[in-house]
């Protein structure tokens, strides 16, 4: 579970917006590579859709982490890239979706092209889990 800390220095830009997020010491850190908009089959959807994209890859995320005994709770970090920052406003509800009231710390860019054209958005993240947990030691 994130534990979210905001400075009260800082203003927090949105509802949800996590500076830090403490992590306990009997956890340990798993780095996942970028995810993009990819079925497991490998097909794009969502073209030209950045809620849609955004959307499968929050289940793509959630599918892939369990099998190392986590869930998107356990998530406290992610990195966006998208091709258009200005479609935030289709993201934002599919984070509100899967993240809930305490988001992981994140950072988003706009970059001008992901590995394929086609693809709108990409995100990596950062996992803390149990230590005591087999289930993650892969």
């Amino acid at each position: 579970m994130r534990t979210a800390i905001n400075s009260v220095d800082y203003v927090v830009p949105i509802e949800g917006f996590s500076q830090m997020i403490s992590i306990p010491s009997d956890r340990r850190l798993v780095v996942l590579s970028g995810l993009t908009a990819r079925t497991f089959g490998g097909e794009i959807v969502g073209v030209g859709n950045m809620a849609v994209q955004t959307e499968q890859i929050m289940q793509n995320l959630k599918q892939i982490i369990s099998q190392i005994g986590a869930s998107l709770d356990d998530v406290v970090q992610i990195r966006n890239y998208v091709t258009d920052i200005s479609q935030w406003d289709f993201i934002e509800p599919v984070f509100r979706k899967y993240w809930g009231s305490v988001w992981p710390v994140s950072t988003m860019v706009q970059i001008s092209r992901l590995f394929h054209v086609d693809q709108m958005i990409e995100i990596e993240a950062t996992i803390s889990v149990s230590s005591g947990n087999a289930a993650n030691e892969v």
